[in-house]
Parts: structure tokens; sequence; C-alpha cells
């Protein structure tokens, strides 16, 4: 009886490339925001992290910016209002919201860089701070005091979060003990040593207690 030759598989065909939804590009963008700005993104650099033709997320944005519009409401539209009872008083509505928008730019790293996107804040963006204005609005400050106040509280409750990004891995670094310190600076060397103890949630929560500690103090002052 002869014998039979093996037959061989069938041979695959390339097959279509990944689908890409709008999910994807969204993620695809977060992914990029972690080490550049909005303003350097762009679509090209999209596809490519996705490994699609650049026109296929066409089907789902027009432009960067709509893009980075829909990165920015998926980021924010992920923020937990903090459960503060309706009668608390201003101070604790404060204070939750400030260890609120911490945990939530912990969850995530790219909402500090997408409160604006050319220039504007975004949607997203506002309607966190929507307990912020709350707070501002039972204070009974004047609509131009409120906003000087609205400019202050944001710019030092995220700037504390987003310097102790850096400030806090730093600090677990071998503190200095070089023998020139010791002798000319001892109370720093020993200060030094201790840095690697202190923890980032100390640093925020001693900074947001010291906002609202100055902002109560502030209001009880007469304005100029």
């Amino acid at each position: 009886m002869p014998s039979q030759k093996p037959v061989p598989p069938p041979r695959r065909g390339r097959g279509r490339p990944p689908k890409i939804t709008r999910e994807k590009v969204i993620e695809a963008t977060m992914s990029l925001l972690e080490d550049r700005a909005p303003e350097e993104i762009s679509m090209a650099e999209v596809a490519a992290r996705l490994g699609s033709p650049v026109m296929s997320l066409y089907n789902h944005f027009p432009n960067t910016s709509v893009l980075l519009q829909a990165v920015a409401d998926h980021s924010f539209g992920q923020f937990r209002a903090p459960r503060t009872a309706a009668d608390a008083p201003w101070q604790t509505v404060l204070l939750d919201w400030l260890r609120e928008l911490a945990r939530h730019c912990d969850r995530h790293p790219v909402a500090l860089r997408i409160m604006s996107i050319e220039g504007r804040a975004t949607p997203a963006w506002r309607c966190i701070l929507a307990p912020l204005l709350a707070v501002l609005e039972a204070t009974g400050a004047d609509e131009q005091h409120a906003a000087l106040l609205l400019a202050w509280i944001t710019s030092q409750a995220l700037g504390l979060i987003y310097i102790e990004e850096f400030a806090d891995p730093a600090r677990r670094l071998a503190p200095l003990t070089a023998a020139a310190v010791e002798q000319d600076a001892p109370y720093l060397a020993a200060l030094n040593r201790r840095l690697p103890e202190v923890q980032r949630q100390q640093v925020l929560e001693l900074g947001f207690q010291a906002m609202v500690d100055g902002l109560e103090r502030h209001l009880q002052r007469p304005l100029k």
C-alpha cells in the first residue's frame, strides 16, 4: 500500500487588524500622558501606540483637542464626591474635598495634566469644583473675593499634590550624612536622617489643614 504524504495544515490568513474602540483610544492617550504634556500629544502617536492606522482614530475623534477633552471627561468623571453630612460646617466640607481630590489624583495621575486644555479649564474639572464652590458660597464672600479664594485654594491644593508626587520618593533616598554636614549643621543632619520617615499622607494632611485654618483666619479679618 503506497504511503500517504502528510497533509499540510491550512495557511492562516493575515486576519483583520484589531478593532479600535473609543475606549482603547482614550486608554492609549492616557498612557502617553503619563510622560508628556497634552500639547505634545498627536493623533499619529496615539495610533502608533495602538498599532493602527492613524485614520482609524478619526472614526471616533475629529482632532486631538476633542480626544483630550474625552480623556479629561473619562478621568474626572470617576471622581468620587465625598459623602459629607449636609449640615457639616464648611471647614469639614472643604477638608473632605481636598482629601478626596488627592485620592483621585493618586488613582488617576494624568488628572493633574488635563485640568486645562488649550488654556481653558475642562468642563469635567469644573464639575469637580462643585463642592468647593458650595464652600465659597457658604462663607458669604462676595463674587470678587470668592474668585480670589477659588484661585488660591485650587493652586495651593494642586501644587501641594503635584509637588508631593516627586518629593515623597526623594525623601526615601539616603539622607545627607557627610562629615561636613554633621560638623557645620548638626541640626540639619539630624533632620535629614528623619526625612525618610515622613509620609506623603502626613504632608498632605498638614497642608490641607493649614489651608482650612488659613482660610478661616482670613475670613475673620476685615477686607481691605
